[in-house]
């Protein structure tokens, strides 16, 4: 059971982490809400589920944001719901695959699902344990991040996997790899 909780912290961390980086690299800064504090206007949000597996290990991802959210992290800032649902799945695609990189550095690999993009009124997930979103806030809506875990028996996280300096650290988050 500690060894569960230990997992579920270290997914928040990463997953808390990754929220910050992913939006902060659209220009939008976000800060971490404490647990009591709502989303600034929870009436209204797009939602993007993905879910993931792997060895030992499965769960899923939920993305929820505020009506305007995806108009300022969007590049292309069209403000057209088609280009909304793409993108909000787009950036729970990069928000998972964020988290998969981090998990990767700790010995364990998963592999991601496409991500489902949904619209309505007070969406939450309905985990098979009690499961507490990451808030977090922005100079206009809120975010929130669901991430669900089911380890088997046997899993295990290893140590953080540290890089030689002089290794090459692979493509960065969001760059692409183009073959011939």
């Amino acid at each position: 059971m500690e060894q569960d909780l230990d997992i579920r912290r270290l997914f928040e961390e990463v997953s808390a982490a990754a929220c910050q980086t992913l939006f902060g690299r659209y220009g939008v800064t976000v800060r971490r809400a404490e647990e009591f504090e709502a989303p600034a206007s929870p009436e209204l949000y797009l939602c993007a589920i993905i879910g993931y597996t792997g060895p030992r290990i499965r769960g899923t991802l939920v993305l929820a944001l505020t009506e305007d959210v995806p108009g300022l992290s969007n590049p292309v800032a069209a403000k057209d719901r088609a280009i909304e649902r793409d993108w909000v799945g787009e950036l729970s695609n990069q928000l998972l695959g964020q988290i998969k990189m981090e998990l990767l550095k700790r010995g364990v690999e998963i592999y991601m699902n496409l991500p489902a993009v949904l619209h309505g009124q007070h969406l939450a997930p309905l985990p098979r344990a009690q499961l507490k979103p990451l808030k977090f806030t922005m100079a206009q809506g809120a975010a929130a991040v669901w991430i669900e875990i089911e380890t088997g028996p046997g899993f295990r996280l290893e140590p953080a996997a540290t890089m030689d300096a002089d290794a090459d650290p692979g493509p960065g988050p969001g760059e692409a790899l183009l073959f011939d």
